[in-house]
């Protein structure tokens, strides 16, 4: 859709042009995301996938606004695993009600969408990279609609997600991994060497963290926000701790 949207326009976008491409150069797309946000009177939603054509000019129009004003508008950014950046989220997020960042599994694309009634999308194309400002209605509904979806299902990051020092990370990452298979306490403690007891305080404390209705819930959020490898298909159950065998009666 974006795609379709950069090959409707040409040149600079202008006036109230429903849909205009601007040029690929990073200075070009600062200045248009600059001028867009700049016109933010109640909602800003954002979209930074890593790989995303023009994803760094971006983040760096985001951050700067941030810092500069921009507190009274509520702003969503939804980002990949990869392209979240948590300097950003402990910078920004403390203290600022009306910023919110998820994480979910996203298109490869970078956009401002603004007030639900303006956007700047970037993405990668067939021919090349392409960036279009978009005024139309129908195309800025769609878009709304698609963040929407995503937004809801998507994992919600906060800065309080900070297990500590390395040894204490070192830890903690075995508890998300066990939680994540499904692996019983007395398993779990035994591995730890502590009681089950202490490692039921260690979940309680990283459910907290993660903002986790369960255990399992907690290993998938972890995996989500990178503090967890992704595990490849078919690979979940390979190596667990095992229960040790029950011998017959």
């Amino acid at each position: 859709m974006a795609e379709s949207a950069a090959d409707q326009g040409a040149g600079r976008p202008r006036g109230n042009s429903w849909v205009a491409a601007v040029e690929t150069d990073e200075e070009e797309i600062r200045t248009a995301a600059e001028e867009l946000i700049r016109e933010a009177g109640g909602n800003v939603d954002v979209v930074l996938a890593a790989e995303a054509a023009h994803v760094g000019a971006l983040h760096s129009v985001l951050s700067e606004w941030l810092r500069s004003g921009g507190e009274d508008v509520r702003t969503r950014v939804l980002c990949a695993q990869n392209s979240l950046d948590w300097n950003f989220v402990r910078r920004h997020a403390r203290d600022r009600r009306h910023l919110e960042v998820r994480v979910a599994r996203i298109p490869l694309l970078a956009a401002f969408i603004v007030d639900g009634r303006a956007a700047l999308v970037c993405a990668d194309s067939a021919v090349g990279r392409r960036a279009s400002a978009i005024r139309d209605p129908g195309v800025i509904e769609t878009l709304q609609t698609l963040f929407d979806g995503i937004w809801r299902n998507a994992v919600v990051v906060n800065e309080r997600v900070d297990f500590g020092d390395h040894p204490r990370m070192e830890m903690v990452r075995p508890i998300l991994e066990w939680l994540r298979l499904g692996v019983t306490d007395e398993v779990a403690a035994r591995e730890l060497s502590v009681s089950v007891r202490t490692y039921r305080r260690y979940v309680a404390e990283i459910m907290a963290l993660l903002g986790a209705s369960s255990r399992f819930q907690a290993g998938v959020r972890a995996a989500e926000l990178g503090l967890l490898p992704v595990t490849p298909p078919g690979d979940a159950q390979r190596d667990p701790p095992r229960d040790p065998p029950r011998h017959r009666r």
